[in-house]
């Protein structure tokens, strides 16, 4: 039986270390998102805390502490899910710099940075900068590229950044409908165009954004390519965590 038979993923984006973003507030709610991540078939998680230079971050060093605890409580608990660390960065001018001077982490230390923007950002300056990041020798993706609405309005600017070198990844909820029938049917655009690199939870609890997968991914392995399919949730992201 292969990895997608077996409905194996991996959730590339989500925010489940306690008390550093807005996401899980406590080790308790961290615990019961990772049982529920292991109940939908991930076996491995990258956590992806908010990285914002005008607030106040959690150093690197404090985030391996954090994620080492995690760790330790999660076998504690008997829940196996593999668990790694990078950063959600909101881009500003200084990116590369911090980046270089490894003050914001990359995806498990490869070249991978996952990045957002402010949803009324124009395009222009989205490209502008992701080009600027792929220039510097990283490589750039795209965090949940459903809620630009330059990009929202424009499905076919996704090709294009996905030529300058930029990765793209959107949320499971987007797909599922849950943010309205118009991201719904953007994100089924670029599924359909296999313009997708990553799918992931974007997680931040377990109450409401919860860390859930299984039912998109046997949902979408029906309408596309089932290779494809099994790459976005698992095997791209699985390359990241595989990394060296």
């Amino acid at each position: 039986m292969t990895k997608s038979q077996q409905d194996v993923m991996v959730d590339m984006h989500c925010h489940f270390l306690p008390g550093v973003d807005d996401g899980s507030s406590d080790m308790e709610q961290t615990i019961a998102m990772l049982q529920n991540a292991a109940e939908e078939g991930i076996e491995a998680i990258i956590a992806t805390p908010h990285y914002r230079n005008s607030h106040h971050c959690v150093s690197p060093e404090a985030l391996q502490e954090r994620i080492a605890a995690v760790r330790e409580e999660a076998k504690r608990r008997g829940i196996s899910v593999s668990l790694y660390l990078g950063n959600e960065v909101f881009y500003f001018n200084e990116i590369i710099e911090k980046l270089d001077a490894e003050e914001i982490l990359t995806l498990n230390g490869t070249d991978r940075v996952l990045i957002e923007f402010a949803p009324s950002d124009d395009y222009k300056h989205i490209r502008n900068s992701l080009d600027m990041v792929t220039a510097s020798g990283y490589v750039p993706i795209l965090a949940h590229v459903e809620r630009y609405e330059c990009i929202l309005n424009d499905y076919r600017r996704v090709n294009e950044l996905k030529h300058m070198g930029v990765e793209i990844q959107i949320n499971v909820p987007s797909i599922e409908g849950f943010v309205g029938r118009t991201v719904k049917k953007f994100c089924y655009e670029l599924l359909n165009n296999q313009w997708v690199d990553y799918v992931g939870t974007d997680a931040h609890d377990d109450v409401k954004r919860i860390p859930k997968f299984r039912k998109c991914y046997r949902g979408l392995i029906k309408k596309f390519d089932p290779s494809y399919i099994e790459k976005i949730f698992y095997g791209n992201a699985l390359e990241i965590i595989n990394a060296e």
